[in-house]
């Protein structure tokens, strides 16, 4: 066996037996999330998610809404915020993205004893939780090997929640984890993207961090995945409209929709 393999390999079985902490140091991975907003237009939404590293677990959640909802918690924050918005709007008009807010509402805890991945979300301001499970992952490993931000990167597919996914991960970082739900292969995943290429992950950073963010919502109803979903899907469908009644504006209506389906358009069956 190679050297390198060989470390790779004793690094892998330290921090399945041992955990994170096995090496005392938590680490950040950051990924550029692209998703399509209308493909008849090529609208893409851009979001920058973090994965923390830390403590036998792994905590995933939007840098964007993580700022937004750090300012409005800050005395005056709120205030601050609405001088932002009446300053874009005044600027770039109604369809205007130039002042602090949220991207992916998501917030996902996996802990790396347990099956369980807790996921809580937010609609219109109503905090929801509730659980899916990493063993729903069907990983098929494939041939294909490259090297991405210089690792060795090797290909793996696997249909998930509705949609077919195509991941690119390393052995060379030792953690079965990865963007949002994805999990479960032996090393971190780097890339992902699915069928359609609606929706996209990109490794841009990854750094040792010994500040790791923390949840900081409060508790959550519960609830079921498709059930949320489901709830999800009819709230951002007439959001242009609330939207449009809040701020009193008169952005359009309609287009392109099928983005609403999200990651996981299986709810829909």
């Amino acid at each position: 066996m190679k050297p390198r393999i060989l470390c790779v390999t004793l690094m892998w079985m330290c921090v399945a037996l041992f955990g994170l902490d096995a090496f005392g140091i938590d680490f950040r991975a950051v990924y550029q999330f692209e998703y399509t907003k209308d493909s008849i237009r090529s609208i893409k939404g851009e979001d920058i998610l973090n994965l923390e590293l830390c403590d036998g677990h792994s905590f995933c959640f939007s840098q964007y809404t993580w700022e937004t909802d750090s300012l409005h918690a800050t005395p005056g924050g709120d205030a601050v915020w609405r001088r932002l918005l009446t300053a874009a709007l005044e600027k770039e008009g109604s369809t205007t993205t130039a002042f602090p807010h949220k991207r992916s509402t998501f917030l996902i805890t996996k802990h790396y004893t347990s099956d369980t991945i807790r996921v809580k979300d937010v609609i219109d301001g109503e905090i929801y939780e509730y659980d899916t499970f990493k063993s729903e992952f069907c990983w098929q490993l494939c041939d294909s090997i490259k090297r991405i931000k210089g690792f060795e990167a090797y290909m793996a597919t696997c249909h998930y929640h509705g949609r077919e996914w195509t991941v690119w991960f390393t052995p060379d970082i030792p953690f079965n984890d990865g963007p949002w739900l994805f999990c479960g292969l032996p090393g971190l995943i780097l890339e992902a993207y699915d069928k359609d290429r609606l929706f996209s992950f990109r490794l841009t950073g990854w750094m040792s961090n010994p500040n790791p963010r923390k949840d900081w919502l409060g508790k959550g109803k519960r609830t079921d995945r498709i059930s949320f979903l489901k709830k999800d899907y009819q709230y951002l469908k007439n959001l242009p409209r609330i939207s449009n009644a809040i701020i009193g504006t008169n952005a359009p209506v309609g287009g392109d929709t099928r983005y609403l389906d999200g990651l996981e358009p299986d709810f829909k069956r």
